[in-house]
């Protein structure tokens, strides 16, 4: 053997470390970074998703000043300053429910992207065994967030709970009850109010056109709605372009309405920002006060709506949505009328009407015709429709088995890559 060929004895290759595969690494890189719906869309989108937010969400929420102060004071208003008690009521409702609770804490309970009960449910099932007939699939971890997290207490709890979720019949079918209970009550509301506020809106116009009688109210009503559910199959997308202009125009002019009144009236009603006004009310009341919260709810009637219908959106643009323009404009108006009401609490039974200065005419039956769309939006239980804004493109129904490729519009990564039994209608 030649020498070329021979190599020192000093030298030894050494082999390559072998590369560690096992569980943990793979799982440790599922991690989900904590990317909420929509983190990643860009905020000319977020806008325009915003924009038509108040079209599809805001109708019902923000026709309510038509008939919160009637509904609470239904015998009249006894003491001037009950007033102030429930204009403080109204206030701090808003702000507890629909801001604190739905804006900054249920939004973020989301089911990737989609709200409502039916993807709370498809949540937890996804995470725990609850259902009432098994039907776990490998597929749909990849569904989910997955994370792994180090052992803390807050685990430790959700574990407990876990625990008791699947071993307990009852709970299973509990949480199957509710789930549907909730559907079917958001499907009455969607179905009951936007008949009760076309009627209410409708009968405003007698204001100006005493001779229409009740039946020509209620024949205009029914014409209306016929109009508003016949456009529902053009889709979110068309139908919140096309009503969100009238609703923003609805809020300019509810607000600037509430302002007036405002300045005008009393403006010392601002003093219900003190919640002192609600103690006062309830120990001038009594059992009177309590029944009168039936009416003060209402303020927020429609609120779910902001999370039912999250799948068309994302969660800045609701909030953006809420907190820049519904909010405020509800606001002013619920104050200016509580100010025009000290002025003249005997027009509590058509406080809206009556409050508006002036001549001034306004299109309250198409303003609040609108609401009629987001109840129906809310009427479908998953809040899908054929042409969804954002969310999802096409969804099928669960006993058609799994969907592949469900992409935002507009967007280039894909929202869901695989969903089996999503639960909800194409």
């Amino acid at each position: 053997m030649s020498a070329q060929a021979e190599e020192p004895r000093g030298t030894e290759t050494v082999p390559a470390p072998l590369k560690r595969h096992d569980s943990l690494w793979g799982d440790a890189e599922k991690v989900s970074h904590s990317n909420h719906h929509g983190s990643r869309v860009s905020w000319v989108r977020t806008l325009s998703l915003a924009f038509q937010s108040v079209g599809i969400i805001y109708g019902d929420i923000g026709t309510s000043p038509l008939y919160v102060y009637s509904s609470t004071f239904p015998d009249g208003i006894k003491h001037n300053d009950d007033l102030l008690g429930v204009l403080s009521l109204i206030i701090y409702t808003l702000i507890i429910i629909p801001m604190l609770k739905y804006v900054f804490i249920v939004l973020y309970a989301n089911d990737n992207g989609d709200g409502g009960t039916f993807a709370l449910y498809s949540l937890i099932s996804r995470y725990a065994k609850i259902r009432m007939i098994p039907d776990q699939q490998a597929e749909d971890a990849a569904v989910s967030n997955y994370r792994i997290e180090a052992p803390n207490s807050q685990l430790r709890r959700a574990q407990w709970a876990k625990q008791k979720l699947e071993s307990s019949k009852a709970a299973k079918i509990a949480l199957f009850t509710l789930t549907i209970l909730g559907t079917s009550m958001v499907i009455g509301d969607g179905t009951l109010t936007p008949a009760i506020s076309v009627l209410s809106a409708v009968s405003g116009i007698r204001e100006k056109a005493p001779s229409l009688t009740q039946t020509q109210v209620v024949l205009i009503s029914v014409a209306i709605l016929f109009m508003l559910f016949s456009v529902q199959r053009f889709g979110t997308d068309k139908v919140g372009y096309t009503f969100a202009p009238v609703i923003s125009v609805w809020f300019l002019f509810i607000a600037g309405i509430g302002l007036y009144n405002l300045v005008v009236h009393d403006v010392g009603v601002l003093r219900a920002f003190n919640p002192i006004y609600i103690i006062q009310y309830f120990k001038r009341n009594g059992k009177e006060g309590w029944v009168s919260l039936g009416g003060v709810i209402l303020c927020v009637t429609g609120t779910e709506g902001m999370f039912a219908d999250l799948g068309h959106f994302n969660i800045r643009a609701v909030q953006i949505s809420f907190n820049g323009i519904l909010f405020p404009a509800v606001g002013l108006c619920y104050i200016g009328q509580a100010a025009y009401l000290r002025k003249f609490p005997e027009n509590v039974a058509n406080t809206f009407y009556r409050s508006i200065p002036g001549r001034i005419n306004m299109c309250a039956c198409s303003s609040c015709s609108t609401h009629v769309l987001a109840n129906l939006h809310r009427c479908h239980p998953c809040c899908h429709h054929s042409k969804p804004s954002y969310a999802v493109r096409r969804i099928c129904h669960p006993l058609q088995g799994s969907v592949s490729g469900l992409h935002a519009q507009g967007s280039s990564h894909p929202h869901i890559t695989q969903v089996r039994g999503a639960g909800v209608h194409s």
